[in-house]
């Protein structure tokens, strides 16, 4: 699921985390392994207090930087160039998908994007012109 994220937010890390292909914040949180349960109630206090701020402030910041519709958007290009470079410039391509993408960038749920971007995007290539770009 983390690998069609926004944005993952991991847990005193370091960078010691697994790849993860976005944005990634790490929170400097103590771990509870081994503490009083005072202390890991303080703990799951403040990552919930965190977790509350990046849901009712910080939302609409994250969605709205397109780092990852980019990241998407060049994970795609090749494959579709390759496809249809006999019948469309790398630019009208280009275009396509980046008018197709745009359309799920509200999408609530972000897991089927690519391959519904890229599968939009090949139908939109096919026909005479892309009718994809009329929705933007």
């Amino acid at each position: 699921m983390q690998l069609h994220a926004d944005l993952a937010i991991t847990l005193a890390c370091g960078g010691r985390c697994p790849y993860v292909p976005t944005k990634v914040e790490d929170w400097d949180v103590d771990d509870p392994d081994g503490k009083p349960i005072e202390q890991v109630r303080a703990i799951r206090n403040d990552i919930a207090g965190r977790v509350d701020d990046l849901v009712l402030r910080r939302l609409e910041e994250i969605r709205g930087d397109h780092t990852v519709h980019s990241m998407r958007l060049a994970k795609m290009l090749p494959t579709l160039i390759a496809e249809f470079e006999d019948r469309r410039t790398p630019e009208e391509i280009r275009e396509c998908a980046d008018a197709v993408l745009t359309q799920f960038d509200d999408a609530r749920i972000r897991s089927h994007v690519p391959t519904l971007a890229e599968r939009r995007t090949r139908e939109c290539l096919k026909a005479d012109y892309c009718y994809e770009l009329e929705a933007v």
